[in-house]
């Protein structure tokens, strides 16, 4: 479920070709060959994907880009941080063995696009789907979607190496120095002392901004929570903030060919990275009654790999795993909300799902609750 955003092709190919004039340098004939907004894009940014082609000193050139631009109007997220995105990824591409794509440009100026936006290499890979979940087989998808069950389809064996890979790469991420990378920035110290002080404040602000109605569910995990704080400030290091399948591209050996969306990039403990990968393969496979995908080792093994190539134990995963529920409880509400105000089809259909959604339903399920009405 994500975002509408709505831009006129044309009007974006022409913007882009007068402003891809000021990047490439020497080139000229410049013309934007695919062009335009993606219907959808994700859930909380306008993503542009176009092929460009110019001349250089009298050689034709072709490039693949992709624009992930704030989104306009209501949005997910309260702040959208582009230029801080666009300094992270550029600092892990290029100080650290995580693959990302080559940032190329920031613009900061939003009269070009109406938000500020960068602009990355495009690269060709495989990305897990999300809606439809990539657990889905294909006899179970409608017959007049043209979509690849790729990721469902693949041999055991080629499951079980994406998924790893997805694991060691978690690890390559916590094992980055953010400090050596200059970026004093993710520290937020609005939100209190590095650490459990931080995470709390910074999530509980985003949690009275993202939701109108109480969900018992919610409460009573908020207070678990506040209950059962690690004293964990010590293991404290670099964290994706977003670390699912669905922000991987795979190759075509189904390996981690690079990771996606970094606007929920933080410093606390990576086994909130962990719960958090782990969690979101059981929203598409308990959550929607689905089986999990044979191919993919147990929650122990991955745990085990995990602690393994970290060189200590996974402490909190149950505190974390919890905290992924409800820090996703809050984005759900706040993608119901956007979809309403944007006009999106069906959005006013969508409107319980505000407070009884996938999330909700299993939130309260971990902990023995009532299912959670709609408000």
């Amino acid at each position: 479920m994500a975002i509408p955003q709505h831009r006129d092709p044309a009007k974006t190919r022409r913007i882009l070709t007068d402003w891809l004039a000021t990047k490439l340098e020497g080139a000229s004939n410049i013309d934007i060959e695919v062009a335009g907004a993606n219907e959808v894009s994700g859930f909380s940014s306008d993503t542009i994907i176009f092929d460009a082609v110019f001349d250089r000193n009298g050689t034709a050139h072709r490039g693949g880009y992709v624009v992930r631009a704030a989104p306009v109007g209501a949005a997910v997220f309260e702040d959208y941080e582009i230029g801080l995105q666009f300094k992270v990824i550029k600092a892990v591409g290029e100080h650290s063995d995580v693959p990302v794509p080559t940032v190329l440009w920031l613009e900061e100026d939003a009269s070009v696009l109406g938000a500020p936006f960068m602009v990355m290499e495009r690269l060709s890979g495989r990305v897990p789907s999300d809606n439809p979940p990539y657990t889905l087989p294909k006899e179970f998808l409608p017959a007049d979607m043209d979509l690849d069950p790729w990721v469902a389809s693949a041999t055991s064996e080629q499951q079980r190496t994406m998924w790893l890979d997805g694991i060691d790469t978690l690890v390559k991420i916590a094992k980055i120095d953010w400090r050596a990378l200059g970026l004093d920035e993710l520290d937020r110290k609005r939100f209190g002392k590095l650490g459990q002080e931080q995470l709390f404040g910074y999530q509980r602000e985003y949690y009275n901004f993202a939701t109108r109605s109480a969900v018992p569910c919610v409460e009573h995990a908020w207070k678990w929570l506040e209950a059962n704080r690690p004293d964990d400030d010590h293991l404290v290091t670099f964290s994706w903030g977003d670390a699912r399948l669905g922000n991987l591209m795979f190759d075509e050996n189904f390996n981690v060919k690079a990771v996606f969306d970094w606007e929920m990039v933080r410093v606390g403990n990576p086994e909130f990275d962990l719960a958090w990968y782990l969690w979101f393969d059981k929203h598409f496979t308990d959550g929607i009654g689905l089986p999990r995908l044979p191919g993919f080792p147990s929650d122990e093994e991955c745990i085990a790999r995990w602690e393994t190539a970290m060189g200590r134990k996974a402490e909190h995963l149950e505190f974390y795993t919890v905290f992924t529920m409800v820090w996703f409880a809050s984005i759900m509400a706040r993608v119901i909300q956007t979809n309403i105000e944007h006009g999106a089809p069906d959005a006013q259909d969508m409107a319980p799902m505000e407070t009884n959604n996938l999330c909700t339903q299993l939130l309260a399920k971990h902990f023995g609750l009532a299912p959670p009405e709609s408000v």
